[in-house]
């Protein structure tokens, strides 16, 4: 068993050396990715904000009023995260 996982691990950097660098396309698409995981952290935060806020509402209504804005404002975060992904998929 040892002996694979020294194998594994040997043979690990070889297959990555293998793939060769990334080109323009691939590190545009892979910084396009990250920004989409920033976007999508932003509208979790944001929506994590409003359903805090909303927990302390004073009324019912206003609650619910808070609630569905955290859900509008998470759906966005993640609709444009998923777009952005879609199009660096597409530079892979």
């Amino acid at each position: 068993m040892k002996k694979l996982t020294i194998l594994a691990a040997a043979a690990a950097p070889l297959a990555l050396a293998a793939c060769g660098p990334d080109s323009a396309v691939e590190e545009r698409g892979d910084a396009l990715e990250e920004r989409a995981d920033a976007i999508e952290d932003v509208g979790n935060e944001r929506a994590e904000m409003l359903e805090e806020r909303a927990d302390e509402a004073a009324t019912d209504v206003r609650e619910d009023a808070l609630n569905a804005r955290a859900e509008q404002v998470d759906d966005i975060g993640d609709d444009a995260a998923e777009a952005m992904n879609e199009r660096a998929d597409e530079m892979e």
